[in-house]
């Protein structure tokens, strides 16, 4: 282990381990004071017990516990002296501006680990001062005793940068992560980081000037208005955090991310006013569905900016993708650009209200599907109004759909229908919603409504109902979260497979449903967001490549 992490200290000077112990004399140095900063970047590994029996879980989930026992023996066999009940950790701080990394391994003795090594590094070498010095190929790095852990780094003098107590930086993340990274943005010089949002500015118009074709302007501005949202990110940002962990307790895999902008800054504005609010469709959520979407958040006005550039620099790329048809003609790029238009203030104006309130959610059992869509918008009539003119400009097209407006009303909805033929040739699509596919669409003041096929009808009666009490803010910004199980059953009732038939036996056996699980949290100037995928649904991902090495022994007479 120790070998290992001593190359990720490469690529360094090439002084051999004999040169490194000359001391150098005052004046051959610069005499200069190097300035450094704390870590830039942390990165933890977790402690190689835990790392062990969270391989030898997901390489069971998966189906492939061979993999588990591999990694067991190799990590016996290179982690001895080291103590494998802590984590080990790389820092990265800046000295006078260039990255030195320092990496961390937690181990009593260092020089007995260095003895099982000097197969592959040969001896280690000895300073004055205690620091031992290896040689890696070409390259040197220098190790120090400090308490229970080996610091390591590919120049002496950054040794002392190492904390007094390693377990004191390292402990919490490489406890809670298989591996984790945190990024302090704020430990870099501003020139570093304006020389970085320099070597990006001048990138990005070497790529602009190479940009040709009527639609190059537009792009231009697309472009333009990512980069400054890039470089509004790199000065305004004050810490990233990612960390993946591969829960063998809880029998799952996590990962985590959050992140913050400086305090008083536009980017913490704009993260500052997105909270959660009272939502219409928080009913969505709910045990049991295949799937389901839910978001309930405020918009700050800086947002609503942003968006509102995004979206005209979308619509204008848009527009010269259509113009570029040679099945549309240019009345017909007109009336289509006309539609998108509409669609994209009608969006705006929604936003320009301050919230976002959205719901979706999909059902399914053997043989039955539903799904409904509720949202907040500024002006329901002007929705409404938008289909009907796509409507008119759909008349005498060929297998254009079929549209009935104003057909009922339902709590203060007004109900629409859309229908179209199911070509014969497209069988499956057929097996799922027959000849015709059915559409409802309701419209009231300040929401929309979509259900998929009559039967979901009632849902997104249900949905309506639910949406006249609007429901105190949870802790969530947005949640969404897939179940595997109820839509592999669905599947299979439509057209029976063995490849679905492996995977529901496969969450049979499974702690959940086969769950994914996406979870978004506000936090002081920034946000958090958590990712879950469950036990089952690896356990489904085993049994899916369960049966592919199945069918590829069978095409090869029992051979991989």
């Amino acid at each position: 282990m120790l070998a290992t992490f001593a190359a990720t200290l490469l690529p360094v000077n090439s002084l051999s381990a004999q040169e490194a112990l000359t001391p150098v004399a005052p004046s051959e140095s610069s005499g200069a004071v190097a300035t450094t900063t704390e870590p830039v970047v942390i990165v933890t590994i977790g402690s190689v017990n835990q790392l062990t029996q969270d391989f030898n879980y997901l390489s069971g989930a998966l189906g492939q516990p061979q993999f588990g026992g591999m990694f067991a023996m190799m990590a016996g066999t290179f982690t001895q002296g080291v103590d494998t009940s802590k984590p080990v950790g790389i820092l990265v701080p800046l000295v006078d501006g260039t990255p030195e990394p320092i990496a961390l391994v937690p181990t009593a003795d260092v020089k007995t680990v260095l003895k099982r090594l000097e197969a592959q590094t040969g001896p280690a070498d000895e300073l004055d001062d205690g620091t031992l010095v290896v040689a890696i190929g070409a390259n040197t790095i220098f190790i120090r005793q400090v308490g229970n852990w080996a610091v390591l780094a590919r120049n002496r003098s950054v040794l002392d940068q190492a904390p007094a107590d390693p377990a004191s930086l390292i402990s919490e993340m490489g406890t809670d992560y298989d591996i984790a990274v945190r990024l302090d943005m704020q430990q870099v010089p501003p020139a570093i980081r304006d020389a970085l949002i320099g070597q990006l500015r001048q990138g990005f118009d070497q790529a602009m000037e190479r940009q040709g074709g009527d639609d190059a302007e537009s792009a231009r501005d697309y472009a333009e208005q990512s980069m400054a949202q890039l470089e509004q990110v790199i000065s305004q940002t004050d810490d990233l955090m990612i960390g993946v962990d591969i829960d063998a307790t809880g029998r799952r895999i996590v990962v985590d991310a959050s992140f913050t902008a400086i305090p008083g800054t536009k980017l913490a504005t704009i993260y500052a006013a997105q909270k959660p609010i009272p939502s219409a469709y928080s009913m969505v959520v709910r045990d049991g569905a295949a799937a389901y979407m839910h978001a309930a958040a405020s918009i700050s006005p800086e947002t609503i900016e942003q968006a509102r550039g995004s979206v005209e620099n979308a619509i204008k790329m848009a527009s010269n993708v259509l113009g570029k048809s040679d099945k549309l003609s240019e009345s017909e790029v007109g009336e289509a650009t006309e539609v998108i238009n509409r669609i994209a203030d009608l969006v705006l104006a929604s936003y320009e209200e301050g919230k976002l309130d959205a719901g979706a959610l999909l059902l399914t059992d053997a043989g039955s599907m539903k799904f409904a869509f509720g949202s907040f918008i500024a002006d329901g009539g002007e929705a409404a109004s938008i289909v009907k003119d796509i409507a008119n400009k759909l008349q005498g097209h060929r297998d254009a759909p079929r549209f009935e407006f104003d057909r009922d009303t339902y709590g203060g909805v007004t109900m629409h229908l859309v229908e179209a033929e199911v070509p014969a040739d497209e069988d499956e699509v057929r097996k799922v919603f027959g000849d015709t596919v059915r559409v409802h669409i309701g419209t009231g003041e300040k929401s929309v409504y979509v259900a998929l096929g009559d039967q979901s009808v009632d849902l997104m009666k249900e949905m309506i109902d639910g949406a006249a009490s609007p429901v105190a803010a949870s802790d969530d910004l947005a949640r969404i979260e897939l179940n595997l199980l109820p839509i592999l059953q669905y599947a299979q009732s439509v057209e029976s497979n063995d490849a679905i038939a492996s995977m529901i036996d496969a969450l049979s056996r499974a702690d959940d449903a086969g769950t994914l699980r996406v979870v978004s949290k506000a936090i002081d100037n920034g946000q958090r967001s958590r990712i879950v995928l469950g036990d089952g649904l690896l356990r489904a991902i085993g049994g899916a490549v369960r049966e592919a090495q199945m069918k590829k022994m069978q095409q090869n007479n029992g051979q991989f």
